[in-house]
């Protein structure tokens, strides 16, 4: 199902959080981890050290007065990569070192040409924007072709996956892809969808069963009331869900930017959540 995951290195906590979630699926599904350290040139301007955060405690401004500030940070980049291809190598898996320099979402946008998905954390060492998701993350999510994999704050097995559903493009992608991971690993899914109009949202369920029928996956569907985010997100824990997944559009085919309903999930929750195109 992934052949090939893309995984940014930078150090941070978000980051860490997101290798060993790839590493996690890259074992169930024997997977190459394509692993990302990029030097982000915003760090190459003096007035963003201080967003830099882990970086002050991992002493960089030391090293960058006794050497040119681009080889501190290239070295720096050289030993998160080795670490994590070392880390990837004890867990039996195949993996592939990308060293690049640019804009970090870019730069990721550019590599996932060469994996089935992105595999992210909330947030990494640029702090730059308010609130639990990081900057770069929510630009991933509203640019990537390919499906983004955001790690939760905690690790997860992610056997039990909920798929948010309102009958629309995108979320039927999601659908799809959600019931090919149920069904490579044999796992129950259970259908989310969120409508106040009986009638209507039972036609909308009935569609994601008609489709689920065609797959050898057990699965349950649910009509849920009132706001999107709050009725998917107060669902999560009564279930014991440890993986959503989500479309990156609404049924109207508005972009899920932020404040929108896919933002309001990943900020909601702390378990994993995958959000497809």
């Amino acid at each position: 199902m992934f052949a090939r995951l893309l995984v940014g290195l930078d150090g941070s906590s978000g980051a860490d959080a997101a290798l060993d979630s790839a590493i996690g699926l890259a074992q169930r599904f024997k997977t190459t981890v394509v692993l990302a350290a990029i030097t982000d040139i915003r760090l190459l301007e003096a007035p963003l050290f201080e967003a830099a955060g882990p970086m002050w405690a991992e002493g960089v401004p030391a090293a960058a007065a006794t050497m040119d500030l681009r080889q501190a940070l290239d070295e720096r980049a050289t030993r998160i990569l080795d670490a994590a291809v070392a880390k990837v190598t004890d867990a039996g898996l195949a993996s592939e070192a990308v060293r690049a320099t640019g804009l970090v979402e870019d730069e990721l946008l550019r590599l996932s040409d060469q994996a089935e998905a992105i595999v992210v954390g909330r947030r990494g060492e640029l702090h730059t924007d308010t609130g639990d998701l990081g900057g770069v993350t929510s630009h991933i999510i509203k640019r990537s072709s390919r499906p983004v994999f955001v790690a939760g704050d905690e690790p997860s097995t992610c056997e039990r996956p909920v798929v948010a559903y309102d009958g629309g493009e995108t979320s039927s992608h999601a659908l799809e892809l959600a019931a090919r991971y149920a069904e490579a690993l044999e796992l129950p899914l259970a259908v989310l969808h969120v409508a106040d109009n009986t009638a209507a949202g039972d036609a909308v369920l009935a569609k994601a069963a008609a489709f689920l029928s065609g797959h050898r996956v057990a699965f349950e569907t649910h009509r849920l009331t009132g706001d999107v985010a709050r009725a998917v997100t107060a669902f999560l824990a009564p279930y014991c869900a440890d993986l959503l997944v989500a479309g990156a559009h609404g049924g109207r085919r508005r972009s899920w930017a932020i404040g929108s309903h896919a933002e309001k999930l990943l900020r909601a929750t702390s378990i994993p959540v995958i959000i497809h195109r």
